[in-house]
């Protein structure tokens, strides 16, 4: 029995210690439904183990299995050729065909083709070799494939492919894959530029449950009575990781052949200490010499390979071994810190995986790494150590200026960050000082010299010559190393606030950005690339950012915030049982003292009176001009956790942990008691029609009233088991909005009819809340976004906050101005949009958008359906297919839409979303089509080089072999319909007749050509290429100008209206806005993604899309004519003027800066 438990590699099928966990049967039967699959984890989890079982049962039932194991057709020194080879034998041998097929043979009959095109027409002849067949591939150790020497970007696209064609060719719905490996989807193809690996259906992985390692118990040899205790004490160590489980028990067999019983005999209750030494005296002590089999070392290496990141990763960590609790929020960071093994999700939060992890790389061992790896760790400890108020500890001089040197391309922790801005910050204050001293020094010595010079003879001239020179050498010195310290300063300010800003902190970050424009205002000279950057950090932050101000003063978090019905005033309920008032420029007016946690707070429609609902169950109503106490109900057994007033004043309701909502007079006595719930009053709300009253429970259901307290209908939550928190009434009465554990926001009308389903968040609903416009949703998640919506369900914004959000609060005379709380012991104000751009949210990652002719519709998507918008953002047509869209164009004349996508779909619409017809011939997708100026024909290119032009009626005229066999990405016809051009992956431009002869070719750009564009008097073309430039041409093949300063590939170009401008897309997160000679005019800054298409409106409006799914629909005509600095002091000046933690030197930050009203 010594060799009962496998420690290490993937377990046979039938071996007695493979332990069915839920993902065995999730990926069998998601299998069999034909799903494809991933299964991407840590390391020794088990995914090897898995796949061969799942692949056994598969063949037993007689279904035809293929295992590639990547790392068995080798990585190094392999070349592309030899690996997709492999790959089909690999494929052949392992489905029988090796008799059948030549692979030498039919390898040099399709050498013609790209490594792609060959083997995806090896699996068309795979699923023709196997008719009424299913064929499913297993993918092991994916993680090794990402590391060959070249791009398997087109191997995953491919998969995807075969995905997306079960549309269309039955045959590829009998083919299935299933991927395994230490990866996350965004890995799996490289190049950001293209479509994601967005397909397939997550399998997780989890550890071993006690029940399900019970069968463990049999190798142990121990007495049957403490067999699930002993196992109970392994799991206490390992979590049930499937190694560390294995090896636990197997050194308990090793420890216990020693012992002179057999079996082994282990007293009740001596189970935890005989674990407990084991685990200690075999695994953790001198655990980097006792890991064998690797596995603890595998975690350290793989926390420590990248140096520019790992202070990152540590930091993380470590703040969740200090006790911080870590809200997963889908990083990066998080990302590796998972597939590392060290740490899990567990309740929407991160910990380490287990006891032993926890232990071997514990707060000690993460602070040696960190000394090790921060030239300044001495110094950044000891500051830490003073609970980072010991400014002595700062780093200054040279020792500041080396830190960020080897800071500069890294990824380090919020307090790193912290720590070297301080260290900047001081550095000038000293600077400043030391400056004025030798200023006023170098005065006083120039009086001497003057005094003296009256004093003495002419022929001492010559002397007091040189002392003077000597003394200017001296100051010209002075203002060098000042001109260095504050250059030093604009990029140390620089740094941080784009640091700042990508960690959502905006109001910091903006607060930098100033610093830093101000600076630079202060030198004589500044290089160009500095002002580049400033000018860049500034810019993006006012563009995206939504914080105004903060209201800081409790010593608790915020529980509970509003405003009072004429906007002018916010009050917030806090654990340090207080709430407070504030004027809505953050001003506070009032702190009204109470005896317990303060949960719910709400103005009188009508009277200066606020009610709040506490933790020991009472209700209170104050006054506000008086500011005294006027009524305490104890509305509750147990918590009181909201109220809210009618809309006429007349009366009030509070919800309770007591299952019950009860209604109230104002002076105290008590209507009605609601009762029905099964749980605890969350949230209650009270509507404009009839006065109808709303209750969400913890027990998923939200129930409404009439006043008197009849029961109208009960609205379930959509998750089994979940609980509501949320809910709130329009203005108008007649919409119910609810929120909770199901991660959706429910629109209901009032006879409990379901309107409507908003999807997006990720984690629990919060709050919901309307504007009073009726039409605008905002919703808040432990997701930490903010989603601001329709009430036709279009998600316009998403703003990520830094912590989690709890409550929040529309401003009942701004609909674009929002309150918020969360974990923190401030309140934010937010502006969610600002005149300069708005947004849509699509959710898709966006290739292509069109916009009418009028300009006042836009279409965009990636997906089977796809809506078009109003430029007020309300959706005025929905496109519905079968298949994948995701090219677009308007027919000039307005009347039409083309779509065209997978499988060569190229459908014809009207503007109304009504269909017209197919357009057919392409087999493959197509990316582009566009409408001929008379708004008579189409023309399209698709994956396989042709092109083919239709009649509007839908009669092909033309089909012409273009680009070589290469993808061809856009089309464009001439303003005079003689003409069209069309712009491939092979770098060029072909110029076409209207007779579909090619008139010239264009060698135009060394690889894809992403983006075209025709200027609107016919003159020029416009190209946007990978290789970071655009360029303008005539229709001869002149090359009349290049647009070059992106930093990335283009995906988009345009003209403006009046062709007078030309703007270009690129991923390099940057739209540029050129003169037609070649200036940059302006440079827009996306928020995160790169973007993806950019078009001009008939009107002058800017729309671009980025990868991440997000139209934006920029105010030209304001974003030209803005002053940013002016802009950002007026946006933050409240916060300037009223938060107490500001800094009295930042309070003059914008002195003698005219602002303007940024709302």
């Amino acid at each position: 029995m010594a060799n009962y438990y496998q420690i290490g590699g993937s377990l046979d099928y039938q071996a007695p210690t493979y332990i069915e966990r839920q993902a065995d049967k999730e990926l069998y039967s998601a299998l069999l439904a034909g799903d494809f699959c991933y299964i991407f984890n840590s390391r020794q989890m088990g995914k090897s183990s898995l796949m061969v079982r799942s692949w056994h049962r598969l063949q037993e039932e007689g279904y035809r299995c293929a295992v590639i194991d990547v790392t068995n057709i080798g990585s190094d020194h392999i070349t592309p050729e030899q690996w997709y080879r492999g790959l089909m034998g690999t494929l052949a041998l392992q489905f029988g065909l090796r008799k059948t097929i030549d692979i030498r043979s039919w390898w040099e009959a399709h050498s013609h083709l790209s490594l792609t095109q060959i083997l995806s027409q090896f699996i068309d002849m795979l699923l023709a070799q196997c008719p009424d067949q299913r064929l499913f591939i297993f993918i092991d150790e994916v993680d090794s494939l990402l590391n060959l020497p070249f791009s398997v970007d087109d191997f995953f696209a491919l998969i995807r492919f075969c995905y997306n064609r079960r549309t269309v060719e039955p045959a590829y719905q009998r083919l299935t894959f299933a991927i395994f490996g230490v990866a996350a989807p965004a890995d799996l193809i490289a190049d950001k530029q293209r479509t994601p690996f967005n397909i397939g259906r997550a399998i997780m992985l989890t550890g071993f449950s006690l029940e399900e390692a019970a069968s463990l118990g049999q190798g142990l040899k121990i007495q049957t009575e403490n067999t699930q205790a002993i196992l109970q004490e392994v799991l206490n160590w390992t979590n049930g990781q499937p190694f560390l489980t294995q090896k636990v028990c197997q050194l308990l067999v090793t420890s216990s052949q020693t012992a002179v019983n057999d079996p082994l005999n282990i007293p009740l209750g001596m189970e935890k200490f005989w674990v407990d030494s084991v685990v200690r005296d075999q695994i953790l002590t001198h655990w980097e010499s006792q890991d064998e089999p690797e596995h603890l070392r595998t975690i350290r290496d793989r926390l420590l390979y990248d140096d520019r990141r790992t202070g990152r990763l540590l930091g993380i960590y470590q703040r969740w071994l200090e006790g911080q609790t870590i809200p997963t929020d889908d990083s990066r960071d998080q990302i590796d810190l998972l597939l590392s093994g060290l740490m899990v999700q567990q309740q929407g939060n991160l910990c380490a995986k287990n006891r032993i992890y926890e232990t071997v790389f514990n707060l000690e061992w993460i602070q040696r790494q960190l000394t090790a790896l921060r030239p300044y760790s001495e110094a950044f400890n000891a500051w830490v150590a003073s609970k980072q108020i010991d400014e002595s500890r700062l780093l200054r001089g040279q020792a500041l200026h080396d830190a960020q040197t080897w800071a500069r391309g890294k990824s380090l922790s919020d307090l790193d960050y912290r720590f070297l801005a301080l260290g900047q910050e001081q550095e000038q204050i000293e600077i400043q000082r030391s400056l004025d001293l030798e200023k006023a020094e170098a005065a006083k010595r120039t009086t001497r010299l003057q005094r003296i010079l009256l004093g003495i003879t002419s022929g001492a001239l010559a002397i007091v010559s040189l002392l003077g020179a000597a003394a200017f050498l001296q100051y010209q010195r002075a203002i060098a190393s000042e001109q260095t310290a504050r250059l030093n300063e604009v990029q140390a300010l620089i740094s941080s606030a784009e640091g700042q800003f990508a960690s959502h902190h905006e109001l910091e970050a903006l607060i930098d950005a100033i610093r830093a424009k101000r600076r630079l205002q202060e030198l004589e000279q500044a290089p160009t690339e500095l002002t580049v950057a400033a000018d860049r950090a500034l810019n993006q932050i006012i563009y995206w950012m939504s914080e105004r101000n903060r209201l800081s003063g409790h010593e608790g978090h915020v529980l509970g915030v509003t405003y009072s019905p004429d906007g002018e005033l916010i009050a917030t309920a806090s654990g340090d049982q207080t709430v407070k008032l504030w004027a809505k420029n953050g001003q506070l007016l009032h702190t009204f003292a109470g005896n317990a946690t303060t949960f719910g707070i709400a103005f009188h429609p009508h009277l200066p009176l606020l009610a709040a609902t506490n933790l020991d169950g009472s209700l209170q109503i104050w006054h506000l001009e008086s500011k005294t106490l006027l009524q305490t109900i104890q509305a509750h057994e147990g918590a009181a956790w909201s109220v809210a007033f009618s809309p006429t004043g007349e009366f009030l309701v509070s919800g309770g942990a007591d299952h019950h909502a009860r209604v109230w007079t104002l002076d105290g006595n008590l209507l009605k008691t609601l009762s029905g719930h099964q749980s605890m009053v969350w949230q209650v709300a009270v509507g404009a029609i009839e006065q109808t009253i709303a209750s969400a429970s913890l027990d998923n259901t939200a129930k409404v009233w009439t006043a008197d307290g009849e029961l109208l209908s009960v609205l379930p939550g959509p998750l089994d088991g979940g609980s509501l928190w949320s809910l709130a009434f329009n203005a108008m009465g007649n919409l119910l909005a609810t929120g909770g554990d199901g991660e959706v926001i429910q629109l209901w009308n009032l006879d409990g009819n379901l309107s409507k389903t908003l999807e997006g968040h990720t984690k629990r609903i919060e709050d919901v809340a309307f504007a009073a416009d009726g039409a605008t949703i905002a919703s808040a998640s432990l997701d930490r976004t903010l989603w601001i919506w329709g009430t036709d369900g279009s998600p316009w914004r998403i703003l990520q906050i830094p912590g989690d959000i709890r409550e929040l609060s529309f401003s009942p005379t701004d609909v674009q101005s929002i309150v918020t709380t969360g974990t923190q012991n401030t309140a934010q104000l937010r502006q969610w949009e600002t005149p300069l751009l708005k947004t849509i949210f699509l959710n898709d990652e966006i290739w292509d958008l069109a916009i009418s002719p009028q300009g006042d519709r836009i279409i965009s998507g990636d997906s089977s359906t796809v809506n078009v918008w109003d430029t007020e953002r309300n959706i005025a047509a929905t496109l519905q297919t079968d298949t994948i869209l995701f090219g677009f164009d308007f027919s000039p004349d307005g009347q039409m839409i083309a779509t065209s996508g997978h499988n060569g779909t190229l459908k014809l619409w009207t503007q109304e979303g009504r269909f017209l017809r197919d357009l057919e011939g392409h087999q493959l997708q197509i990316w582009d089509a566009a409408f001929s100026a008379d708004s008579q024909r189409v023309v399209a290119g698709a994956e396989d080089g042709s092109i083919r032009v239709w009649t509007v009626e839908g009669d092909l005229i033309q089909t012409l072999d273009g680009h070589d066999g290469q993808r061809i990405y856009r089309v464009a016809f001439s303003p005079d319909n003689q003409n069209f051009v069309s712009a491939g992956s092979d770098g060029t431009l072909q110029i076409w007749n209207a007779d579909g002869n090619r008139l010239h070719t264009i060698e135009a750009h060394d690889t894809d050509i992403f983006g075209l564009a025709v200027s609107p008097d016919g003159q020029f073309i416009a190209s946007a290429s990978a290789d970071r430039t655009a360029r303008l041409w005539r229709w001869d093949g002149t090359l009349v100008s290049t647009f070059e300063g992106h930093t990335t590939g283009l995906f988009g170009v345009d003209f403006s209206p009046d062709g007078h401008m030309v703007a270009t897309a690129s991923a390099d997160n940057t739209i540029t806005l050129w003169t037609l000679d070649g200036k940059p005019i302006k440079t827009l800054y996306g928020k995160d993604s790169g973007f993806k298409s950019v078009k001009f409106s008939a009107t002058g409006e800017l729309v671009t899309a980025t990868e991440d799914g997000t139209l934006t629909l920029w105010n030209l005509e304001k974003i030209l004519a803005l002053n940013e600095l002016e802009y950002a002091c007026n946006w933050i000046a409240d916060y300037l003027q009223t938060n107490i933690d500001v800094v009295e030197s930042d309070r003059t930050l914008c002195k003698d800066i005219t602002t303007v009203n940024p709302s």
